[in-house]
């Protein structure tokens, strides 16, 4: 089956999950929930989130992966 094509405002959606939770992870709280919630493949978060944004969140989407 092929891969829908994400949209313009997926992405930005996408942006702006990963920017809430690595604020989130910022002070401490566990991000995982956000980004596991928001049903978007990790692979796509990577794809478009900002790399500073997913340095803050590597653990959860390594916990995500697993």
């Amino acid at each position: 089956m092929a891969k829908k094509r994400i949209t313009q405002r997926e992405i930005g959606f996408i942006q702006g999950i990963v920017y809430a939770a690595a604020l989130q992870a910022d002070w401490g709280a566990d991000a995982y929930d956000i980004v596991r919630e928001s049903n978007f493949e990790v692979e796509d978060i990577r794809k478009y989130a900002e790399d500073c944004d997913l340095q803050k969140l590597a653990d959860v989407l390594e916990r995500i992966e697993a």
